[in-house]
């Protein structure tokens, strides 16, 4: 590396002399520039990239001693070499102070003493870099650690509320996220993608995201799940008619790149933390799409309207339906009744939870309607399955099997449920509210308790406490989705449950989420916080 040597002085001999100095090609050093006195100098440096100044000391209109405090002034790290006389001890002195490296006697000055304060000089150069381009270093990794330390928190809070919404505010302070109204952008990939490799490529999505979008700010982005990325995007620029043709195209490239069509979902404007939490799971509800749609590649959360209820006694008439079709041995015609019932239900569209819920509640309705026996097992197989169900597709063929087993069976396992469970049923469903025990129920249906326990277990294939915990379940379910400013302690107690957090355990073993996770799923109104839990 070359390095440029602006020469200050005002004698033009100096000047010369300097330059026949030595062949300056053969050496590392560049005479760049000269100059008349210090103000030349600095009018110099403003357009021109210079190594080391070589100043005099005496000269008119600016002398090295000003030139040389100006540049400090300046915060200039340019290493200065003054030029002396042996007179000038007192002014040498001075330079030294002020900040000059070293000094050149002109009574000694030869190509070998210059080219060694030279040398001496580029050493500290190059240590001055080293430190540089170190501290410059340091300043980066701490700076991707913080941001790394940001995004980690963004991701706990949004996904599994570790941290709180002030804690989250005090770590995002320094960092311009959730400051301006933003839409919410999910990438997901229905296809499993190497965790690392979606993280090394992640810039390049966003790259097509900004030159795709015409977007003038680089969105915020984090990677939620090994398959899917976040992106915060200020809402007033994802604007416009072209919007939806344009990310048609953000999805072709993204496709092509990596061979797999995702899906990309838009949210509808939020500002702050927690409303644009609540905007990434309006994303991952309208999402829910797919279930029926697998290879739908764009949506916008306003355009998902889901259905959450089914009234009861349309679930019970199909219950009697396909009962009376698994009785008779009427194949064609249970197909045709599921197939339709199935097609109603995604015409609304049902939650796709909420479908395979249903779907179980009938499923349960006919098959345990009688002496499950040998075949516990695969009923409860068809049960898991059916909650399973990765699409609409694979639900319908799932169902239609489990009938067709029950019909197939019939013979040696459809009865009606006794007199008695029925009326076991009928107390649970109007006293769930209350403490009900197992001498009140026995005392309902005039049974033993022994009996009665070992009846219902044969008759509906599960304990009492079982059927009432379902009930319950089902019953605080419906209270979340119409009335999410409850509080869970309120909930909790609607459905005969004195403590939150039981209620809490119980509910997550039933749906597999918590109750604040379902109501941001399910519900159309934020959670309420409740501070006791």
């Amino acid at each position: 590396m070359r390095l440029n040597i602006l020469l200050v002085d005002d004698e033009p001999s100096i000047k010369i002399g300097f330059r026949q100095l030595t062949d300056w090609s053969k050496t590392p050093y560049t005479i760049c520039g000269t100059s008349g006195n210090g103000k030349e100098a600095l009018e110099y440096l403003q357009t021109h990239s210079v190594d080391i100044i070589i100043t005099d000391l005496k000269m008119s209109v600016m002398d090295g001693i000003s030139l040389i405090h100006a540049l400090k002034q300046n915060n200039s790290e340019i290493p200065i070499l003054v030029l002396s006389n042996y007179s000038d001890f007192e002014l040498v002195r001075e330079a030294l102070t002020a900040g000059a490296s070293d000094y050149i006697l002109k009574a000694n000055m030869t190509a070998e003493s210059i080219l060694e304060q030279l040398d001496k000089v580029a050493g500290s150069i190059q240590n001055i870099q080293k430190k540089r381009e170190s501290a410059l270093l340091q300043k980066q990794q701490l700076e991707e650690q913080n941001i790394q330390i940001v995004m980690n928190d963004i991701r706990n809070f949004f996904l599994d509320e570790t941290i709180s919404s002030e804690e989250l505010s005090a770590s995002v302070s320094n960092c311009n996220i959730f400051t301006v109204p933003c839409i919410v952008l999910t990438l997901f990939f229905h296809e499993d993608i190497n965790r690392e490799k979606l993280k090394q490529v992640s810039p390049n999505i966003q790259t097509l995201l900004i030159e795709t979008l015409a977007l003038t700010s680089t969105p915020v982005s984090i990677m939620m799940h090994h398959n899917e990325l976040a992106f915060f995007i200020p809402d007033s620029e994802v604007h416009g008619s072209a919007l939806s043709s344009k990310v048609q195209i953000l999805n072709r490239q993204i496709a092509t790149y990596f061979g797999v069509l995702p899906t990309l979902c838009f949210s509808t404007p939020a500002t702050g933390a927690t409303e644009c939490r609540n905007a990434y799971y309006s994303c991952i509800n309208a999402r829910r799409i797919t279930f029926y749609e697998k290879n739908l590649s764009v949506i916008f959360v306003q355009d998902i309207h889901f259905t959450f209820e089914i009234p009861a006694d349309e679930i019970q008439n199909s219950v009697n339906s396909i009962l009376g079709f698994v009785q008779t041995g009427s194949r064609e015609n249970l197909f045709a009744y599921v197939r339709s019932l199935l097609s109603e239900w995604a015409a609304l569209p049902l939650e796709p939870f909420h479908l395979c819920m249903n779907c179980l509640h009938i499923f349960e309705g006919v098959a345990l309607s009688g002496e499950a026996g040998e075949f516990h097992t695969q009923i409860h197989d068809f049960q898991k399955k059916i909650l399973q169900a990765a699409s609409f597709g694979e639900l319908k063929i799932i169902l239609c099997d489990a009938f067709l087993f029950l019909l197939e069976n019939q013979e040696n396992y459809l009865v009606n449920y006794k007199k008695e469970v029925q009326i076991i049923m009928r107390y649970v469903n109007i006293h769930y509210k209350e403490h009900i025990t197992l001498d009140e129920i026995a005392n309902e249906a005039n049974l033993n308790k022994s009996y009665l326990c070992r009846l219902f277990k044969r008759e509906y294939g599960d304990s009492v406490f079982h059927y009432l915990n379902m009930v319950r379940m089902e019953k605080a379910a419906k209270l979340l989705r119409n009335n999410s400013g409850l509080f869970i302690q309120e909930v909790a107690a609607e459905v005969g449950i004195t403590e939150p957090f039981y209620f809490t355990r119980r509910f997550k073993e039933y749906f597999g989420i918590s109750p604040s996770e379902y109501v941001l799923r399910f519900s159309d109104t934020p959670p309420k916080s409740d501070p006791s839990l």
